[in-house]
């Protein structure tokens, strides 16, 4: 009899528990498959913590971390989601269960004026008011449930998270202590009002979890919406000083060739070879660094060309024809953007003397669909790249480090081919880009 209500409440926990998680997480498998895998390991955890001998179970510490590491694997076979939203999910609402089932017992107790042993030697009592405490977890994870959807995750792991776990480990702490007081009363009512108030920041901390990091990811993402906002700005003004550079160059040049005309008709050659070769000179200084006939692109390798031109950085372009480049302009402005400001700011951190960088930004017409081969070299200091991740050095790393997430998001929206390596004091980040718009006309052309 005593197995068999052992095992049926071990059930009741982890069903208990993929309720909850239902709240935080989505499924890896439905239906039939789902509760295969949930009957796997309802069988693992009834046997680890019923049938195996009491050798294997030192105290209660050791089955605290024996059930945890349990239910945290079930939980990764189960559901998607982050590893540090899994931590503090399984570690919290362990807690909880375990805190409300203990507190329900202990208000009885103080009701019935029974002691723990009267208690618990009266068999029908003590099954009775087994199955009542766990109503009560029920109620709680039927309350859970009616404020929680599972969100859409932001990939991105967040450290106050899984420090924020620290709560529910110090209300294992304190569910020990009170397990382990004995017949200390006033020890054990210490104790006891301690675990009340940890269960309260615990549930607190569940029902707030997401709306704490829905407001994170708003901060974020306003910050990135800045962030664009600048970049865009930047580029829409060094657009119109482009084209206005160009207006008074074509100004000039027709005011040269009256002049020339006028040396000519007057069969003035001499004076009009002199004048030729003074413009000469002063058109030694192009306006453009580079012109690739796309006026978007020129004016974002412009503006960053002159950007590193005044930092004192050995810069080089290698670029073919850019006119026929139909990806979307704001998509590309914000890459081509952030990685060449993030070569610049790097730069900077060094010598004049080793400030370089070569950028590259090559048309391939001929493949299908085109493809537009973009990159960015430049000399740097020792980075760390963690996947699609570096991490930044700026002061208020919440509010910075957006640059290149932005360039991630981006690529993977259209599945865009990327690589990003350090070597040799050298960084690298270079792309290959299809154009999906111009694959169309491209083949009508090639027929």
């Amino acid at each position: 009899m005593g197995y068999a209500l052992s095992i049926l409440m071990s059930a009741l926990q982890t069903w208990l528990n993929t309720k909850l998680w239902d709240s935080f997480f989505t499924r890896r498998f439905n239906g039939k498959a789902f509760w295969a895998y949930w009957v796997i390991w309802t069988a693992a955890i009834t046997v680890s913590v019923n049938i195996l001998p009491n050798d294997f179970r030192y105290s209660y510490a050791v089955d605290f971390v024996m059930e945890l590491a349990l239910f945290y694997g079930m939980c990764l076979t189960l559901y998607c989601g982050r590893w540090d939203r899994r931590l503090f999910v399984v570690i919290t609402g362990y807690a909880c269960f375990f805190s409300i089932a203990t507190l329900s017992e202990k208000a009885w107790l103080l009701y019935s004026g029974m002691t723990q042993t009267e208690y618990v030697y009266n068999k029908p009592l003590y099954t009775a008011f087994l199955f009542l405490r766990w109503l009560c977890v029920v109620a709680f994870v039927m309350l859970v449930r009616h404020f929680h959807t599972p969100p859409q995750e932001n990939e991105k792991p967040r450290a106050w998270i899984p420090a924020s776990t620290l709560f529910p480990l110090c209300t294992l702490f304190v569910l020990y202590r009170v397990y382990n007081a004995g017949s200390a009363a006033g020890e054990n009512d210490a104790w006891t009002f301690c675990l009340l108030v940890l269960c309260v920041v615990d549930m607190v901390a569940l029902f707030l979890l997401d709306q704490l990091e829905s407001t994170a990811q708003m901060r974020e993402a306003l910050a990135v919406a800045h962030q664009r906002a600048e970049v865009q700005s930047a580029n829409v003004k060094a657009l119109g000083n482009s084209y206005t550079a160009q207006r008074k160059m074509t100004h000039e040049f027709r005011g040269y060739l009256f002049a020339l005309s006028d040396m000519l008709a007057n069969g003035d050659t001499a004076a009009a070879q002199t004048y030729l070769d003074e413009l000469k000179v002063r058109q030694t200084e192009r306006i453009l660094l580079v012109n690739t006939h796309n006026p978007i692109i020129d004016a974002i390798l412009n503006q960053k060309g002159y950007a590193a031109k005044e930092q004192d950085i050995d810069l080089h372009f290698e670029i073919n024809d850019l006119s026929d480049v139909a990806i979307p302009s704001v998509d590309l402005t914000v890459v081509m953007s952030n990685l060449l400001d993030n070569a610049i700011e790097a730069c900077e951190k060094l010598e004049k003397q080793q400030r370089r960088m070569t950028v590259k930004a090559i048309y391939n017409k001929s493949d299908n669909p085109p493809t537009l081969f973009f990159s960015v070299e430049n000399a740097s200091k020792p980075v760390e790249i963690f996947g699609d991740h570096i991490p930044t050095t700026k002061p208020d790393p919440e509010l910075h480090g957006f640059g290149l997430p932005n360039v991630m998001d981006i690529l993977h929206k259209y599945d865009v081919f990327y690589l990003m390596d350090y070597k040799d004091g050298s960084f690298l980040f270079c792309l290959e880009w299809a154009d999906a718009a111009n694959e169309k006309a491209v083949a009508a052309a090639q027929k």
